[in-house]
């Protein structure tokens, strides 16, 4: 088993490095890393419908799609992620209970009570400190998760605080929980790096692990899978992107059919004045995508409308 500890703190990098470990070698491995602010969505969501896009956009927070499944969830520096990827058997491969103990049993150490909870996160009390999720490839498994040890809970609350009841479609919805800070929870907290430094001597010892590097290969073939996939708005907003969404502006209705991120028809259902109409021509065959968008309406005679549109849009 490999152990290591990625230096880089960008997450289109650390993103990519599972999916490059995952898919071109064949060791074990073990992944600690934290990422600057990100919002990382599970593979069969539509990211449209998870996030707070006014916030996010306003702090230049990226948005990734992950390999795996499960829920939204927000990175920033105090928050610590951990991966395993390994080997097994065809069928016998997703085993939530054989990843989250090692982290559970860590976690006692600590002092705290934390146990695996219905959804496969770890809890501590009623509070939720990690999300964890799973991919398979062939005959290896990656079983990755969070541990919220000090992580900005203001940022957190309003980039993942969606509005999912205006979709329509058959995504993977996110199941908000309670969380807390580890640091909160033990009597002497340390610094989030003594905090991971301390998981990866405990997993150390627990697998018999080494340390492992990456190699200039492996960094270029990663930046390239980052700059390729994990940078792509066709990935991360495209992918799964089929839907409709109502929007109500002042007393008018507007209905807009979505494929693939693509706006490919707004239907005007109740059109008081007639400027909602001349407005949904504008948006058809657009991305629907913010920063874009605001940019497009900004161009169009409805330039003074644009905070109250983008409001509804996203």
């Amino acid at each position: 088993m490999r152990l290591l500890i990625q230096p880089s703190h960008d997450p289109y990098f650390n993103i990519a490095s599972e999916e490059y470990l995952l898919k071109q070698s064949n060791d074990d491995y073990i992944i600690l890393y934290r990422n600057t602010p990100s919002v990382i969505v599970g593979k069969h969501q539509n990211t449209m419908a998870e996030l707070n896009h006014t916030f996010i956009n306003s702090n230049g927070i990226p948005v990734i799609r992950r390999l795996s499944g499960g829920g939204t969830v927000f990175h920033d520096l105090g928050n610590v992620n951990f991966s395993f990827i390994l080997n097994g058997r065809e069928g016998n491969l997703v085993d939530f209970k054989r990843f989250t103990q090692p982290i559970i049993d860590f976690l006692h150490t600590l002092g705290l009570k934390a146990y695996r909870g219905e959804k496969n996160d770890i809890r501590v009390g009623d509070y939720k400190v990690s999300g964890n999720a799973e991919h398979v490839y062939k005959s290896r498994v990656m079983h990755h998760g969070t541990l919220l040890y000090n992580t900005n809970m203001q940022w957190l609350d309003q980039a993942i605080k969606s509005n999912e009841d205006s979709y329509t479609d058959r995504a993977i919805r996110s199941n908000r929980s309670r969380t807390i800070n580890i640091c909160e929870l033990i009597i002497n907290p340390t610094t989030v790096e003594e905090f991971e430094n301390a998981l990866a001597n405990f997993l150390t010892e627990y697998f018999k692990s080494t340390l492992y590097q990456l190699n200039k290969n492996d960094i270029e073939e990663i930046n390239s899978l980052a700059i390729s996939k994990y940078r792509d708005w066709n990935w991360n907003y495209g992918y799964n992107a089929t839907y409709e969404l109502k929007v109500g502006i002042e007393s008018e209705s507007l209905l807009l059919r979505v494929a693939n991120g693509i706006i490919e028809k707004a239907e005007v259902r109740q059109d008081n004045n007639g400027w909602v109409g001349e407005l949904a021509k504008i948006l058809e065959g657009k991305r629907h995508d913010y920063l874009y968008l605001r940019n497009e309406i900004g161009k169009s005679k409805f330039a003074n409308k644009t905070e109250e549109i983008m409001g509804k849009l996203f």
